[in-house]
């Protein structure tokens, strides 16, 4: 029997798409066409020209927030953890990583005007 070589830390020469590793018919392809459905444009207004640091698109957020449900996950520290670690977090993320309280922050407002 041959043995297979160890490929861990094999760079490509050509960069991969995140989706490239997501099978076609994955949930999240669903959600992020739910999320692009929703109209945003109050909330962006909101954040628009405001000072300091961007906001986060609540678009991405969203879409981490629903897929974490979907997965079973409540924990807004876990849903951080997965948007390092999960490929399908990481594209729906747009491979920005969120603090936990962002996340724990927008879960609490979801039902207030």
């Amino acid at each position: 029997m041959a043995l297979r070589e160890d490929r861990i830390g094999q760079t490509w020469l050509v960069p991969r798409r995140v989706t490239d590793f997501i099978p076609e018919n994955h949930v999240c392809y669903f959600i992020t066409n739910l999320v692009e459905e929703l109209d945003f444009k109050t909330i962006d207004r909101k954040y628009r020209h405001t000072r300091g640091k961007g906001a986060y698109s609540r678009r991405m957020l969203l879409r981490i927030v629903i897929m974490a449900g979907f997965d079973g996950v409540f924990s807004s520290r876990r849903v951080t953890r997965l948007t390092e670690e999960n490929v399908v977090y990481v594209y729906l993320s747009g491979m920005d990583k969120p603090d936990f309280r962002t996340i724990s922050r927008l879960k609490l407002n979801a039902g207030k005007k």
